[in-house]
């Protein structure tokens, strides 16, 4: 009994010694500015094209980024019963980044999005452009679906306010059931992305500071 209540006085102090030199990224990071955002999507499956669109908006913190998006993509793989309408996929959530060397005009650009959704029945017209609306009828598919998504490219500085990526990324969907022959794992898959950023990234401001000394 004594041996074991040692190591647990060894293991307080251990805890109260580890607490106290925790550091983690927002307590050391400073929050250096805050963006909107517009992405788009083009991939296939199973030979398929699809497109994307969506937003999400975060807070810079040194190098990362964290905040909220929101994602709708359509699938060429049309319904038997509706030939007009095709798969469609929506989910939102969790969306972290991370970029470095910020200051350069061109630079590395990573980012994770981890989301919830659903898939659904969209419009797709005959010109192949897409008018995307999820019904979600009595009629349509309506699979719940875990949607994540990392993606890696690269970053350009087109002003202090506004930046354009250019990523290749991997689409892993959980849940979803498969859709007029198509297989449940169809919509794991490669696609490539455009993400417009625009807001403040702290830069400007460190610049002026450093001028100002």
């Amino acid at each position: 009994m004594k041996k074991i209540a040692l190591l647990f006085v060894l293991a307080g102090l251990f805890g109260s010694v580890h607490a106290q030199h925790e550091q983690t990224l927002f307590s050391r990071g400073k929050v250096r500015g805050a963006f909107i955002a517009t992405n788009f999507t083009y991939g296939k499956i199973d030979g398929k094209e699809g497109y994307g669109a969506g937003g999400g908006l975060g807070l810079v913190v040194e190098n990362f980024f964290v905040g909220g998006f929101g994602q709708a993509e359509i699938f060429d793989v049309r319904s038997t019963a509706s030939p007009s309408r095709a798969l469609g996929l929506g989910y939102g959530g969790l969306w972290l980044g991370y970029h470095f060397p910020t200051r350069s005009i061109l630079h590395l650009y990573t980012s994770l999005k981890v989301g919830g959704g659903a898939t659904g029945l969209g419009r797709w017209s005959r010109y192949n452009t897409w008018d995307f609306d999820l019904d979600f009828d009595e009629d349509d598919i309506n699979d719940a679906v875990l949607v994540i998504a990392p993606e890696a490219g690269v970053e350009l500085n087109i002003t202090h306010w506004m930046r354009l990526a250019g990523t290749i990324g991997y689409r892993y969907v959980d849940g979803f059931q498969g859709y007029e022959g198509l297989d449940s794992k169809k919509l794991n898959a490669t696609y490539y992305g455009l993400t417009l950023r625009i807001g403040w990234f702290g830069h400007r401001s460190r610049w002026r500071s450093h001028n100002d000394m």
